[in-house]
């Protein structure tokens, strides 16, 4: 399945999360996640655009691939998930580190998830980066363009301005320590 969406930076969650409700928008859930990046040991991810990302939720954890990204206007890229039982997060970490793989950064965030008609959009307060919104249109048939069009008129609903930033929050992370 292809993930097509738009992430943008903003000052005022409450000011988005208004607009929501008044929007129709149902809340999903409230929740702390953990997403835990991995490097290969032999393939440089960086380069391949590429991600392998362990969330850990509340009672659930999911693998995570990321293919390389397939436009320069939204997030558009294959993703593939597989739900790991609790039980089996630590064997599925020694199995990864065994085979080469390395932890790279782990990214902490709260997130408040809303769906909206044909949107899921995400209200997230990132530990050491701020505040973001995320649309996303997950349809297996939707093309690039269709997608692109349908998230920026999501944008102009919720009424934000900003420019969509298409590095992750990883890439965000990794720069900020940087510097």
């Amino acid at each position: 399945m292809f993930e097509y969406e738009v992430k943008v930076k903003v000052e005022d969650l409450d000011r988005v999360r208004n607009r929501l409700k008044t929007l129709g928008a149902n809340k999903v859930f409230s929740k702390r996640e953990v997403d835990v990046y991995f490097q290969h040991p032999c393939r440089n991810f960086r380069i391949t655009d590429e991600a392998l990302r362990l969330r850990l939720e509340e009672g659930e954890a999911i693998l995570t691939y990321k293919g390389p990204r397939i436009s320069s206007e939204i997030k558009a890229r294959e993703e593939i998930n597989l739900k790991i039982e609790r039980e089996n997060v630590e064997k599925l970490i020694s199995m990864l580190q065994k085979l080469g793989f390395y932890k790279v950064a782990e990214v902490r965030k709260i997130r408040e998830m809303y769906r909206l008609s044909e949107y899921e959009i995400s209200l997230d307060h990132v530990e050491d980066l701020g505040d973001f919104v995320e649309i996303e249109v997950k349809m297996p048939s939707e093309s690039l363009e269709s997608a692109t069009k349908k998230l920026k008129n999501c944008l102009n609903k919720l009424g934000i301005k900003s420019t969509p930033i298409l590095k992750s929050y990883l890439e965000l992370l990794l720069e900020k320590q940087k510097q």
